[in-house]
């Protein structure tokens, strides 16, 4: 069955919005001018039909040798903020380190995590839940070892399992939902997980809401801080890089309905806002009528 040119444009809309790629790095990729780019993402462009098919295949054998080559830098965009937590990744992963990175929500932290993770075969990524309670079943599960014993049998085997698969750094991704009952006791026991796998050759990067920061303290610098080689808190996006966002995912920041989703990102989610108000919007046709239908905490955003 044939392919339409809305469905293939669509196709293309995904992928950038996929690699978050801006409309300079698309057009280096494809070859094409800004402003083509620019008409093709809007449904506005005019010309030669088969545009379309030529930067989906472009797209699609940059992605192929980015993923070929395996290499660490991210070819992406990506804001200062996540380039920050990249570097603090690279460096915890080349030292076998031992990091704790924390920021707001919204901030791409996860984003930042899963790509630094699928870049390196040999980091093993784990997402928390809330109230995590048996972390050790966590990295077992990740390493596919049993769980029979007693816990420091378990630790020894959890060990073991990420040296015989090659492991370099574990990526603990949102750690702030391992310290939500708040207890010292529960805190320091699942940490000091970390900071054994750690002192075992394995580097250990830990992401979280700036609560995690806070559970951190708490417990005791002497214990857990004082053991930690890199600690960083990551700001807020700033509202030029929220404006840039929102352009590669083909809307102009400059008008009304982009400025007043410019203006509400911070306080809602920054980029994980604007890439779902992006996603309705495709699909309602309009950023107003994604503004519209968006909940938010104050309530659905009924006037832009």
């Amino acid at each position: 069955m044939e392919v339409s040119t809305a469905e293939k444009l669509e196709q293309l809309r995904e992928k950038v919005s996929e690699g978050r790629m801006s409309n300079s790095l698309l057009a280096r990729i494809t070859g094409k001018s800004s402003s083509t780019v620019s008409q093709v993402l809007n449904g506005k462009y005019q010309g030669r039909p088969e545009v379309i098919d030529e930067m989906l295949q472009a797209v699609e054998a940059h992605k192929t040798a980015h993923e070929d080559t395996g290499a660490e830098n991210v070819s992406t965009w990506l804001t200062g903020g996540e380039q920050l937590i990249n570097g603090i990744l690279n460096l915890t992963y080349h030292t076998a380190g031992f990091s704790a990175i924390v920021g707001p929500s919204g901030i791409g932290k996860t984003y930042t995590s899963k790509l630094f993770s699928e870049a390196h075969s040999d980091t093993a990524y784990i997402r928390c839940a809330d109230s995590m309670g048996d972390v050790v079943q966590a990295v077992l599960d990740v390493v596919g070892a049993p769980a029979y014993g007693t816990k420091t049998q378990k630790m020894r085997r959890a060990i073991a399992g990420l040296k015989e698969r090659g492991i370099k750094m574990l990526l603990v991704d949102e750690a702030d939902l391992l310290v939500t009952d708040g207890s010292k006791p529960a805190i320091l026991r699942k940490i000091s997980v970390f900071r054994e796998i750690k002192e075992s050759g394995v580097g250990v990067a830990m992401i979280g809401l700036e609560s995690f920061d806070n559970a951190l303290r708490s417990v005791g610098e002497t214990y857990v801080t004082s053991r930690l080689d890199y600690f960083r808190k990551v700001k807020d996006t700033a509202q030029e890089e929220l404006a840039y966002f929102l352009g590669t995912q083909g809307w102009d920041p400059e008008t009304l309905d982009g400025k007043y989703a410019i203006q509400l990102a911070p306080k809602r989610g920054s980029l994980r806002f604007l890439t779902k108000l992006s996603q309705t919007a495709k699909f309602l046709g309009s950023l107003k009528d994604a503004l519209a239908v968006t909940f938010t905490t104050v309530g659905h955003v009924k006037e832009v």
